[in-house]
């Protein structure tokens, strides 16, 4: 079962905006988080569900996606999300924000996890104007943003396919292959 969705679960960059997830169905994605481990028990991270289709368009255009894929819009336009979960690391809890950036990549794999559980897909986007996002959303700079995640409907299919020398996804007639190493090479 947990590998079926960790197949099912791959970054989705084209996304059907007639389908939007409720604030409720991404508290419940965030919800899930309270779950995971946290560095120190701290719980320092904090969650921003984003529905509002205004502040979707202007976290959107303070993103950048894809970076192998620079030749092509990403997502299409028409395609962009339809909600975003914003992760940031609450600074009053912990002052040193290094030692929770795994604890970003925990919960967002959590998140996303949960969604494509829900139907759902998602992308982890790393590449972000964090001025532009806080001041869209109204956030504090008590806050800093880790990670942006981006989700919807998928309407693209993502494929694994074996690493043939080269680890960039690509795509080709609309399917979004991602390479994977083998178990014998990720093995010491």
């Amino acid at each position: 079962m947990l590998r079926e969705l960790l197949e099912k679960n791959r970054s989705i960059r084209s996304f059907d905006r007639s389908v939007k997830p409720s604030e409720s169905e991404l508290l419940d994605m965030i919800e899930c988080t309270r779950l995971c481990p946290s560095s120190a028990n701290l719980q320092a991270l904090k969650f921003k569900p984003v529905t509002n289709e205004e502040e979707c368009r202007a976290v959107f255009s303070a993103t950048k996606w894809a970076g192998y894929l620079k030749d092509m819009e990403i997502p299409p336009r028409g395609h962009e999300p339809t909600a975003y979960i914003i992760v940031a690391n609450d600074k009053e809890i912990a002052k040193n924000t290094v030692p929770f950036y795994k604890d970003t990549g925990i919960v967002s794999h959590t998140i996303l996890l949960r969604a494509a559980e829900m139907g759902y897909g998602g992308c982890m986007i790393g590449s972000f104007d964090e001025k532009a996002v806080k001041e869209t959303l109204g956030l504090s700079d008590t806050l800093e943003i880790t990670l942006v995640l981006a989700l919807g409907k998928a309407d693209e299919s993502s494929k694994i396919t074996e690493n043939k020398g080269d680890i960039k996804y690509f795509r080709e007639n609309g399917v979004h292959y991602v390479p994977k190493r083998s178990l014998k090479e990720i093995l010491i």
